[in-house]
This record gives C-alpha cells, structure tokens and sequence, in this order.
C-alpha cells in the first residue's frame, strides 16, 4: 500500500506536533548566507513541486547541511517526511505559498523512481500582469518569449567590483507585448556564448523565478544572484510548443532581432561618472572580445575618404544594397523601392595616448547637429555639393572635445585592423567633462598640428586610405554603415584607420 502524504496546496501552520509528508520534485537548488562572515556556512534552498502544480520553498539551515548536503539533488523526485512550516516571508518569495518549510534533524528523505511529477513545474506569468505593475513585486515568476532585441554587454565597476549584464527583449504571440529582461553575470555570458555557439533564426527563452524590477517608470525582469534558471531553445516542452505557435503565427514574419539601445534610461552623469568604464584610445585598440567602454578626446578631423551618410532600411536600419532599381536589405531579405538617409560620420579623434577612427551613427550625430539627415543631405545637394565631400555643418565636430560611449567590435584578430569603433552614446556638456577629467585625472594635452605625432600618423593614414578603399557609393553598402570611394581596395589599410565590415544600425 503507497504511503499516504499531503499535497502542497495544504501545507499550513497548524498543530504543532503535525508530521507533514510531501512528495515532491526537487526543480531548483541552490546554496546561500544571510551572512557576510565567510566562516560561515550556507544553507541549502529549494523549490520543490508536487503532482497537482503546488510549489513550496524548503530550506536546509546550515547545522544540518552535514545530514542533507549530499542526499538531495536537483531534478530528482523525494519522499521528504517530517519538516517544519513557518511563514513565507523572504526577500524575494520563489513561490506564492503563505508557509515555507524547513528541515529538521528528524526529517527523512527517500528517494522516489518513476514519478510523474512534471521535470521543471513552470508558471508563467502573462506579460501585460508584469507590465502593469506600478512597484517592485517581491514574487519570482516564470516568463517565456522570443528574443526581439538584444544589448551590448555593458562592464562597470560597482564599489570597487566588475560587474557585467546585457538587455535583451522578450515578446509574447498572441498580444505582441514586449518585455525588458536583464541578465546579470553569468546568465549574461551564457547568452551571449549561446548566440554565437548556436546561430538560429529565432530564440525563444524561459526566465525561471525572474525578479521584476521598476526602473524609471519602465517594468521588466531579471535574474536573481542564485535562484534563476535560463532556458534558450532548449528542448522543452514549453519552448517546443511556443516555437510551434511561433511558426504558425502571423507575427513570425514581423519578429526582428534589432540592436537595442544601452543607455535608453540612464542620465549623462550616470553613463559617463557612475557606470561607463574608462580606457584611453591607445588601451581601446589593445581589446580583443567585444567590448564597451567610455572615452575622452578631441575630434581633429572628418575622415571623408568615408560618405557621411548611407541608404538605411526603413525596417531596421541596416544598410541597403541597390539591385537594379531596387534596394536590397539582408536581414529583412526583402527589395524596396525607397530607403531613408542616415548619418554615419567617421570622426578622426585623438587623446594623449594615441588616435583612432570613431563612427558616429545616427541618433547621435542628429542630436549634436540639430539637423536631421535627410533635411542636411536635401540642402546639400540643392547647394551643388560634391559628393566626396561633405557638408560643412559637419565641420563644427573639428576641435570638439567629447566624451564617448564606444562599442569596440571585434572582426578578425588575424588582420591588420582588427576592430571597428563606434559610438552609442556622445556627450559634449562641459561641466560632466570636467567632471569625467577630475575622476579620472586626465590633464590637457596640446595637440598642435604642425608637431603632433599623432595626426602625423593620421595624415599617413588618410594618403594610404586614399589607394586602398573599396565599395562604391552608386553600388550601395551590404554591411554598411559607410559608403566608401569607388575602385579601391582595403587590404593593406594602416592599423590606425578603421573598416566597416558588418555593422548593425538598428539601435541607431
């Protein structure tokens, strides 16, 4: 006869002297301190969930991780007899239950074969409940999209310790919702590894017990440091079913992987003085994995050996290729007959460590100008400009100091000019200069012409640009964000001159 046990959904705080037996599967596990004293030992935490769905929290103090440590582990299905039941009342709660349980001296464990408790127990929370909560909510939850943007992986220092994360954005079927999502360290390295171990046309993720955060307004989730589980295209049930729908859904040829902003919440003073992590130009060209940081220098030339605008698709961004009379977008795999103009400036900028070539993209470069493109390039043209020239509004970049928020990417480490520079985020308000100057005590440098060493190795870069560049401008760009001189080549371009050879423009 199958021993009698009670379901989760009647755990409660009753007779003291009550023996509760649960049969449960064990979907989470992990080892955590209340105590900052490394000397002291962590306890072990677990979600657990029976037959009907019920989830409780149990948790094995650190006096008795001598008797359970090595008897329970996570997936497997326990006969646990004999706990004690307190109220629920942590941090952040893995599950909606009013108790928690704990472990006692006399508590049995029994391992159980052949249960048809469910292997992960998920709950998904829908996203319109996430998104309209007006407050952190202390809850963990469960929620499944497909990834629509994703972030740079952002590094900044918090008291004194590295610290990592990336954004991405999750979007449901039915309602089109879409939801923030930060992963935090590890999850983020996981992401990040798994996109480029695993290229695919779509990748649909399960954040198990997320926290939801409110951060200026904006409602999203995140992982925590130890309860959270990150599935992506796992071969689930949950992420199979949601594939199918996916396919089959009208929304399938609407999903767009775009770039997403870094800084869409943060203040200059924030990006640049609390966040950003610095390193001098000569220490952005020593990179080798992609990579933001936060930089100062001043822009002593326009590089326009480079167009300072390009034909963007309307959809994403993405620079198009004309094909006949059409214009041809690679990621959206799909002919248009117009296009729109976007910036794409190369800015010669220098410090007192070395100098590079910065791309500047849209977004930025009209928010410095006050001019957007399409209003400067229809002026320009009206004024019979020469195309391998470039407006002179563009000019009031020349002698600028800046701070700059880069992306280094990398391309090939194998070539002369491995990486490419360029700017998400541009700030020219003198007192944060200032500011960044003091923290950081960078001291001025002149920067005189006729002896600079620096723009002389940009001048010798500039003549070797000139015999060695390639794409047309009446050809179109395929990766593009620059439209290049025609007739030239690349090949033995100088490691202080930048190439452009796949940049996506979305979050321009």
């Amino acid at each position: 006869m199958a021993s009698r046990y009670y379901l989760i959904c009647n755990v409660n705080g009753g007779s003291e002297h009550k023996i509760w037996r649960i049969k449960v599967r064990v979907i989470r596990l992990w080892r955590s301190s209340y105590f900052k004293d490394n000397n002291n030992k962590p306890m072990i935490e677990l979600v657990v969930l029976d037959e009907q769905g019920g989830r409780i929290q149990c948790t094995v103090k650190s006096i008795h991780v001598y008797l359970f440590g090595n008897s329970i582990n996570e997936a497997n299905v326990y006969m646990l007899e004999n706990l004690s039941v307190a109220l629920n009342s942590g941090k952040y709660k893995p599950t909606m239950h009013e108790f928690r349980m704990f472990f006692k001296r006399e508590t049995r464990v029994t391992l159980v074969e052949d249960s048809p408790i469910p292997l992960y127990g998920f709950s998904f929370v829908p996203f319109v409940e996430i998104l309209n909560e007006t407050k952190d909510d202390r809850r963990l939850v469960d929620v499944l999209g497909v990834v629509t943007g994703k972030g740079n992986l952002i590094e900044f220092k918090k008291e004194g310790k590295p610290c990592n994360y990336v954004v991405i954005e999750l979007e449901n079927i039915e309602g089109g919702l879409k939801l923030r999502c930060t992963l935090w360290e590890d999850y983020a390295f996981m992401f990040l590894k798994h996109l480029e171990d695993h290229p695919s046309e779509s990748y649909v993720v399960v954040l198990q017990f997320a926290k939801m955060k409110n951060f200026k307004g904006s409602v999203g989730v995140s992982n925590t440091t130890y309860n959270s589980k990150l599935f992506i295209n796992a071969n689930i049930p949950e992420i199979e079913d949601f594939q199918m729908r996916l396919k089959s859904s009208d929304s399938q040829q609407g999903i767009q992987f775009s770039q997403l902003s870094d800084h869409a919440s943060l203040t200059l003073e924030e990006e640049f003085l609390e966040r950003g992590v610095y390193k001098s130009i000569a220490d952005l060209k020593e990179v080798t994995q992609n990579s933001v940081f936060v930089t100062i220098g001043t822009v002593k030339d326009i590089e326009s050996e480079y167009n300072w605008c390009y034909r963007a698709c309307k959809k994403c961004s993405l620079g198009l290729k004309l094909d006949g009379s059409m214009f041809y977008c690679k990621k959206c795999v799909t002919h248009y007959s117009t296009f729109v103009t976007r910036y794409s400036i190369q800015l010669r900028v220098v410090d007192e460590t070395d100098s590079a070539s910065f791309i500047l993209f849209d977004k930025e470069a009209s928010n410095f100008l006050k001019i957007p493109t399409y209003e400067l390039r229809t002026s320009y043209i009206a004024k019979g400009g020469d195309k391998n020239r470039h407006p002179e509004e563009i000019d009031s970049f020349k002698d600028k100091k800046f701070l700059f928020k880069v992306q280094v990417k990398i391309q090939d480490m194998e070539s002369i000019v491995p990486y490419v520079i360029s700017i998400s985020r541009l700030c020219f308000e003198d007192n944060i200069i200032a500011s960044f100057e003091k923290k950081y005590q960078i001291e001025e440098v002149a920067l005189i012409q006729d002896n600079s060493e620096l723009l002389s190795q940009f001048t010798e870069s500039s003549d070797l640009l000139k015999d060695n560049l390639s794409v047309s401008c009446d050809n179109g760009v395929d990766t593009p964000s620059l439209l290049l001189p025609t007739g030239k080549t690349a090949s033995n371009m100088d490691s202080s001159v930048i190439k452009v050879l796949d940049v996506d423009l979305a979050e321009y």
